[in-house]
């Protein structure tokens, strides 16, 4: 048996399966619309000092800047969305000043780590090495320069700090999706056009061939925040620590406005 997590049933074979998302694919496309995506929140608590030395001896601190990868392009992830290039380009601009980096998608007092004035939201070219992945190929990241203040969440800054193993995820509407099927018969020649299509920029294309189908959003808008979480919907969201002093720094064009942004090839994921 089958389960395909859209319909919350399980089938007997794929070609059923398929047939079943393709006859109800208005309907998901409008409940996928209808609710805002993010991954599944998960609680963290780590106590430690204001200020920690890390292993490679980096301090963090109040005034500290990270760079969190909210979201990254060209990955299926487990709502079974495979986001492509420019879905944030037209969000961004209109959310320019209004995003929250908080954690678990919980809008609250308590549970920031850095108000819209000290967030800045971007989109940068990267390659997958650049994220700490093994994988050829490159991808368009959400970014958030996040600057850890007196009011940042602690169990978050201390959690940052010491190098936990957390991701980061996005809060997000759907505004445009197309569905992608592998299946060569003639009822799903549009669908599976498009799974070929997408299919070679896909970093991680043999979760893809093994699920046999997936939801290509080439537009979504970013709602209110991007969050720390133990375990986002995407696993590529690492955050990046960024030394302007680096003399190993690359510069990476930012697709937004034609200028570079720089960022160090020091890095680790948490």
């Amino acid at each position: 048996m089958i389960f395909c997590k859209e319909l919350n049933k399980e089938f007997e074979t794929r070609e059923l399966m398929f047939a079943a998302l393709k006859a109800n694919k208005d309907k998901i496309i409008g409940l996928k619309k209808a609710n805002y995506k993010h991954s599944d929140p998960v609680s963290y608590v780590i106590k430690g000092d204001d200020v920690i030395k890390t292993a490679d001896n980096t301090s963090v601190g109040v005034g500290s800047i990270i760079y969190a990868c909210i979201n990254t392009t060209n990955w299926l992830d487990s709502h079974g969305d495979v986001h492509l290039n420019g879905i944030w380009d037209n969000s961004i601009k209109d959310q320019k000043g209004k995003l929250y980096y908080i954690i678990n998608h919980d809008l609250k007092l308590g549970s920031v780590i850095a108000y819209p004035g000290d967030v800045e939201a971007y989109v940068q070219d990267l390659n997958w090495s650049d994220l700490g992945m093994d994988y050829q190929g490159t991808t368009q990241a959400l970014m958030f320069k996040a600057k850890l203040t007196e009011a940042t969440n602690k169990d978050a800054f201390n959690a940052i700090a010491t190098k936990q193993d957390i991701q980061n995820s996005v809060r997000m509407g759907y505004i445009s999706m197309t569905l992608c099927i592998d299946d060569k018969s003639p009822d799903f020649a549009q669908e599976n056009a498009n799974f070929y299509k997408y299919l070679p920029i896909i970093a991680n294309k043999q979760d893809a061939i093994d699920q046999g189908y997936f939801w290509a959003i080439s537009e979504a808008k970013i709602v209110k925040e991007g969050s720390a979480v133990l375990f986002g919907s995407n696993e590529a969201t690492p955050i990046l620590y960024s030394d302007p002093a680096d003399a190993g720094q690359k510069q990476h064009p930012n697709p937004l406005d034609g200028s570079t942004v720089k960022k160090s090839n020091y890095y680790f994921t948490i």
